[in-house]
């Protein structure tokens, strides 16, 4: 990868020029290393430097997450003499202008945790380092990690990043609502999901066998893909036949259906009760959720007894989700290189990944599966790794994003059909890949 030649550019346009191409993730496989059946640990201690080096590492961690990330810090600095790492922390909400604003003033850092949508628009505009067949081991650390974290940082053929934490959703299921209706295990198949999220609700009660947190495509996303959903091809270059493929036109079409049947609660187009509230106190039988809801339900709802499954298996009998997260870049522009390639390495590590767990980061580590030291909780979302996606690794994939947010709201609304609202956004999504 070439040095970063847009630097020199003002700040307003260089900001203007990573706004106009916005965040994108991948709903679609791609080429990732074959698994090693020895991997090396990536813990081995960089070439001792000349002379003492700093590597700065910006990021947005929560408090909890900070501290933790000051003993990771340690152990690396004592595994690597001469390497500093000098870290600062972030409001989410202005990271990126001070990644732009570094950028663009020369004084970007060295390596930063980077929200996974993120990855290739920076990547677009060069300022991120290519790693594979750069970073040393970069094929055994790869070997390692869940395909689909993994694929966040894949652009224009090459790898800009590392998955440093990852996380997806599983099902949620109330085990009092299932009780009730004389039920004791959650759906395995999405046939027997659409079947119990109708007898388990009662529109009148505004009781809800199944609620979703919105329209945007995070929210729809385990159902769309553990039903085949494709948004474009493997090489993105369109949409159309798979945004408004049949087995994406399938998955919407459930959605939409459950929902015009008093299936699925009337609040995914705004109002009413939330998802987490809705399924602590009854309202909704089942939602689809992440890790973080453990957290959320130990304050808010200490007695309320959290069951998490699988999302139910498609139609192929395989299940799948959606990937969430952040990973590890090296900048460009920075003169420690080698440096900031071993701090991104040891990230990666089973040390580091075990250290964060204990703080409820999900790691990328597949072989972290079944892991003691990890949370029991944690085993349900690893499982659901293994197979879940991530969404189109684009720079225009919030857009792409909006466009199938607007489809679906249209469908629920009654405005066009499935068909009409999908090859709509397929249209949409294709003008997009064209600019």
């Amino acid at each position: 990868m070439k040095a970063l030649t847009k630097l020199a550019l003002p700040v307003s346009l260089l900001v203007l020029a990573l706004i106009l191409t916005a965040c994108g993730q991948k709903a679609t496989p791609v080429p990732a290393p074959a698994p090693a059946t020895t991997a090396p640990e990536a813990t081995t201690p960089a070439e001792q430097p000349a002379e003492p080096v700093v590597v700065t590492y910006w990021h947005t961690m929560s408090d909890p997450e900070t501290a933790q990330l000051d003993k990771v810090v340690a152990a690396f600095e004592a595994a690597n003499p001469g390497i500093t790492v000098k870290t600062t922390r972030f409001a989410y909400d202005d990271f990126k202008s001070a990644l732009l604003t570094g950028m663009a003033g020369g004084s970007a850092p060295d390596t930063a945790r980077m929200d996974i949508a993120w990855v290739p628009e920076f990547a677009n505009q060069e300022a991120l380092m290519q790693l594979d067949g750069v970073l040393p081991g970069f094929d055994e650390i790869t070997a390692n990690v869940f395909p689909g974290p993994l694929s966040t940082n894949f652009w224009q053929g090459h790898y800009y990043g590392l998955p440093q934490n990852t996380n997806t959703q599983v099902l949620l299921w109330n085990s009092d609502n299932f009780a009730a209706a004389g039920l004791s295990e959650p759906p395995a198949t999405i046939d027997e999901f659409a079947k119990e999220a109708c007898d388990l609700s009662d529109p009148a009660k505004e009781q809800y066998g199944y609620a979703l947190g919105g329209t945007y495509f995070w929210a729809p996303a385990p159902i769309f893909y553990t039903m085949g959903g494709q948004i474009v091809d493997k090489d993105i270059t369109t949409a159309d036949g798979y945004i408004n493929g049949p087995n994406s036109v399938a998955a919407f079409s459930l959605l939409t259906d459950l929902y015009n049947q008093g299936c699925i609660s009337p609040n995914l187009l705004g109002g009413g009760i939330g998802t987490a509230d809705g399924h602590a106190t009854g309202k909704y039988a089942m939602i689809i959720d992440g890790p973080w809801m453990v957290d959320i339900y130990k304050g808010n709802y200490p007695d309320f007894q959290v069951n998490f499954a699988l999302i139910p298996a498609g139609p192929d009998g395989t299940t799948s989700s959606v990937v969430g997260g952040e990973d590890v870049v090296v900048f460009a522009s920075s003169e420690q290189k080698d440096a900031a390639m071993a701090w991104a390495s040891f990230l990666l590590s089973q040390e580091a990944q075990k250290m964060m767990a204990e703080v409820g980061v999900i790691p990328t580590r597949a072989d972290l599966i079944g892991d003691p030291a990890l949370p029991a909780y944690f085993d349900i979302f690893l499982q659901q790794l293994q197979t879940a996606q991530a969404r189109v690794p684009h720079p225009r994939w919030s857009d792409m994003d909006g466009a199938i947010n607007n489809a679906f709201q249209r469908m629920l609304r009654g405005d066009q059909t499935v068909q009409e609202a999908l090859d709509q956004a397929a249209s949409e999504i294709d003008q997009m890949l064209a600019q």
